[in-house]
């Protein structure tokens, strides 16, 4: 039985959407909602106080804290962990305390977070010893660090024809179709990157809670055509722009949206993907803005800097933490029973996507969301039951400027402007490089 009611009556239209994508699956495994609500109401919270102090506040009603819990704490630099520790605590219900932690005294680099780990310090009817409760990391130094283009001593060829420019730049060549607006080709080292065009997406499959859908779907954003309105290659210091001015909409209706694109294809190689998007009266919620791509299957290793291991939204994202992740594609989707929008991976530094000789690192003005799959927006908006599901012939790479949260007005109040994607100020910034492994 998949559906808790399908029995009931074939007409009866529940198993387009019912109960059964809730805290637990059927089976009673806990999906990513239950870690997030875990998290949300954990009993012992951590904060920065002066120096080398934290502030542990608890929020049990009877019980010292530190009799029901061990903590312990690791501190990472960069994703890397450079020091750990225990914590010997005891917090009255109720009530706050302030913890010294030396070896925060003296840390210093470019990104770094302590995590505060607690758990279970006795068996319990619910829970093992050494079961983990909660956690909370803090943010002790960030610094914004970005990888620059590579300089070389050989400028970038530029090659114009009519339908398309050809920019061929370090171990890179790029192939732009001027009639459709899109990537068409990506090859470096003489391999080709992409097996389909780079395309700019908007559209995520729905979830449960996206009750806006059916506006997605009235304007097309799931299978929009481009109309270009121009296309011109100059070459600048050290790279080759491609400027572009196209809009994104459906056969001769009014375009949803148009964008002002620069692709500088550097000298070295590396791409950077710059631009504005302005949406028309016909959009009032967008889900997402940032570029498709799809890959070979060869391109399954992903290492990314950012909210992980779970899957992570602006709006929810207490279930993970900040850190330095690796995965394959192949295990990196959320297999909820009806198929919508998962995986996405919130407040990326960088993302990188490799096989076994060439690696492609994404990086962004600011930080980012990803998402790597095996299946297609389209396949999962498109199928009522995972079981259905059909796999991709490639792995297909979601890079997001911004993505919307999940929650809406579906049972409470609609989504808050702070999750939304601000429609008056839409830009995106993407920089890809290429390298050898």
């Amino acid at each position: 039985m998949i559906y808790s009611k399908c029995i009931l009556s074939h007409y009866i239209n529940n198993h387009i959407n019912n109960d059964v994508n809730k805290m637990p699956y059927p089976d009673r495994t806990p999906h990513t909602g239950l870690l997030e609500a875990k998290q949300v109401y954990r009993p012992v919270r951590v904060k920065k106080a002066e120096g080398d102090k934290f502030t542990f506040e608890s929020f049990l009603d009877f019980t010292d804290a530190g009799k029901e819990l061990d903590c312990s704490y690791e501190i990472t630099s960069d994703g890397e962990v450079i020091k750990t520790g225990k914590v010997d605590f005891s917090v009255a219900p109720r009530s706050t305390v302030e913890i010294s932690i030396p070896d925060t005294s003296y840390v210093n680099g470019n990104s770094v977070y302590i995590r505060f780990i607690f758990t279970s310090k006795n068996s319990t009817p619910g829970a093992d010893k050494g079961y983990q409760v909660c956690q909370d990391q803090v943010m002790l130094c960030e610094k914004s660090i970005k990888s620059s283009p590579v300089k070389s001593s050989k400028p970038a060829e530029l090659i114009e024809k009519i339908f398309e420019f050809t920019v061929k730049a370090g171990d890179c060549t790029y192939v732009y179709d001027r009639r459709k607006g899109q990537l068409k080709s990506i090859t470096f080292d003489g391999n080709e990157v992409i097996t389909r065009p780079i395309n700019f997406n908007f559209f995520r499959a729905p979830t449960d809670n996206d009750v806006m859908k059916w506006d997605w779907y009235g304007q097309h954003i799931n299978d929009y055509t481009v109309k270009m309105y121009s296309s011109e290659a100059v070459r600048e210091d050290g790279r080759v722009d491609i400027k572009v001015s196209q809009s994104f909409g459906w056969s001769i209706e009014y375009p949803f949206a148009k964008a002002n694109v620069v692709y500088s294809i550097y000298d070295g190689g590396e791409i950077r993907i710059k631009g504005s998007v302005e949406t028309s009266h016909k959009i009032e919620i967008l889900p997402r803005l940032g570029i498709r791509m799809f890959v070979p299957k060869s391109f399954e290793d992903v290492t990314y800097y950012g909210y992980g291991p779970f899957e992570s939204y602006i709006d929810k994202h207490r279930a993970s933490y900040f850190g330095k992740f690796s995965a394959k594609v192949a295990d990196m989707h959320e297999d909820y029973i009806r198929p919508q929008e998962n995986s996405s991976h919130y407040g990326c530094k960088y993302m990188e996507l490799s096989n076994a000789d060439t690696l492609i690192r994404f990086e962004a003005a600011e930080d980012f969301s990803f998402n790597a799959s095996e299946y297609t927006e389209e396949e999962l908006a498109g199928k009522r039951h995972n079981f259905e599901l059909v796999k991709c012939d490639s792995n297909v790479i979601c890079i997001d400027s911004k993505m919307m949260g999940v929650g809406s007005s579906s049972c409470g109040p609609a989504l808050a402007d702070k999750y939304r994607l601000d429609l008056k100020n839409l830009n995106f910034y993407f920089f890809v490089s290429f390298s050898k492994k």
